[in-house]
């Protein structure tokens, strides 16, 4: 009976560290997804900076300045522990 209860345990323990690897890599992607958008979105918005038109230049400045203020990380949340702790 003992040997059952630590299998279980030790099985139980084994899972969730899949669980929290594929969290971490979910992280990892969804970070860089991120600041390859946000590159691409502010390369874009340089490059109207340059434009002829001084509206297109004040609208990208605007949108570059807003980007700066409202920058919010996108986290997941990690795997929840069982019962035991693991």
């Amino acid at each position: 009976m003992k040997y059952v209860i630590l299998f279980c345990v030790l099985l139980v323990g084994c899972a969730t560290n899949k669980d929290f690897e594929l969290y971490l890599e979910a992280q990892k992607a969804i970070s860089r997804d991120a600041t390859m958008s946000e590159a691409a979105r502010i390369s874009v918005l340089i490059d109207m900076t340059k434009s002829a038109d001084n509206q297109v230049k004040m609208e990208a400045i605007r949108t570059l300045q807003e980007i700066q203020r409202s920058k919010t990380p996108i986290v997941i949340e990690a795997p929840k522990k069982n019962w035991l702790g693991f």
